[in-house]
């Protein structure tokens, strides 16, 4: 899954304003006719839910705003340029790079949201805009100015409501299917999930969850080893974590660890990669959940394994992936937890302390950007 690139942006260039002036049989004199420049197309960003990494910006660096077109004779105005909208996958993070640092400036978290990246230029004024009853011939003229290039990072984190997360082979893929029919590969080997899944659990007054599974953790993740943090950022935009638990996995049922006291080394193993990496994931809102529950040695040691997480202080509960048992409860459970931690926007922008309208507006022409453009006269005149 490509999910981090850099690219570069430029919008549109506004057109030049033309210098010229009317002239037929019978009216030699006919006064200045430059139209004014078009203006340059501006770049966007635009949230799309059907794109899910960034790998189509790997092929392409640069991205460009159509340039506005110049003037022309008998008033005529060049052309505006046509705007460039991007499209995103829904979830992406937009960075602007200004002198070696990285600025979030969008956080496109809502599917067909639009952002403006990069403003066009604005096209420059023809000799028509300086007529004058003491400049009846004006040769003077503005070139558009141009329009803004900017350096973006792009970083994807998955917008999902819950996280799957826990030991390679702990049955999570399974899990997803069950929750939501996602239809993911499911093996009997672990890292069988290479990239993060999106599921939607559809709830009986149709209201929709949707879950992520997050490509199996191993101790040490945080430090680059298995598939490293890859993903972890994924789980910075989840609401709830789901930890699943085999607690056969890794148990060798000679001497050692028992099966309780293995199950809860695995949750603890998981958990330490979690405080490592930061970013209030240790804070989120967290379910426990024993998989599995259908192998006969996992089912015949239930009491003793959840006794020894409630000697932890952790409530846990057992299901089955594979046959759906407990899963409906579990549904119940990751309902109600959501009702209990309302959605919260990664990115605010903050608000105006004062709006202004197009009447009271101080300095129009700083907000424009009309201060910016030169007048110039064409080269000869």
């Amino acid at each position: 899954m490509i999910d981090l690139v850099k690219i570069k942006l430029r919008a549109g260039n506004g057109g030049d304003g033309k210098v010229s002036f009317f002239r037929e049989k019978g009216t030699p004199k006919g006064g200045p006719d430059g139209g004014d420049g078009g203006d340059g197309g501006s770049v966007y960003f635009v949230a799309d839910r059907n794109m899910a990494t960034l790998r189509d910006f790997r092929t392409k660096e640069m991205y460009a705003g159509e340039d506005g077109g110049h003037g022309g004779k008998l008033k005529m105005y060049g052309a505006d340029g046509k705007d460039y909208r991007i499209s995103v996958p829904l979830g992406t993070l937009v960075y602007e790079i200004k002198e070696g640092r990285e600025v979030l400036v969008a956080d496109m978290d809502d599917d067909g949201k639009e952002f403006l990246i990069a403003r066009g230029g604005i096209g420059g004024r023809g000799n028509y805009r300086f007529r004058s009853s003491t400049n009846q011939t004006p040769v003077q003229y503005t070139p558009g100015t141009l329009g803004e290039q900017k350096d973006i990072k792009l970083e994807v984190k998955l917008v999902a409501d819950v996280g799957l997360i826990g030991l390679p082979n702990a049955g999570k893929s399974t899990l997803l299917n069950r929750l939501t029919h996602a239809n993911v590969k499911v093996a009997n080997y672990p890292f069988t999930t290479l990239s993060p899944n999106l599921g939607v659990m559809e709830l009986e007054n149709g209201e929709n969850i949707i879950i992520s599974d997050i490509p199996g953790l191993i101790e040490g993740a945080s430090e680059g080893k298995g598939l490293g943090d890859e993903f972890l950022r994924h789980v910075e935009r989840t609401r709830v974590l789901v930890h699943l638990i085999d607690p056969l996995e890794g148990y060798s049922g000679e001497g050692g660890l028992t099966p309780a006291e293995n199950a809860l080394s695995n949750y603890r193993k998981i958990r330490k990669e979690l405080e490592v990496y930061g970013k209030g994931l240790m804070d989120k809102p967290e379910l426990v959940v024993i998989n599995k529950m259908d192998i006969t040695e996992s089912k015949d040691d239930a009491v003793h394994i959840f006794s020894e997480f409630k000697k932890n202080g952790i409530s846990a509960e057992g299901i089955s992936g594979v046959t759906g048992e407990g899963v409906e409860k579990l549904m119940g459970r990751i309902k109600k937890i959501l009702e209990e931690n309302p959605k919260r926007s990664v990115f605010n922008a903050e608000k105006p302390v004062k709006l202004f309208t197009i009447e009271n507006l101080p300095n129009k022409r700083m907000v424009f950007g009309r201060e910016t453009v030169k007048t110039m006269t064409p080269k000869g005149i």
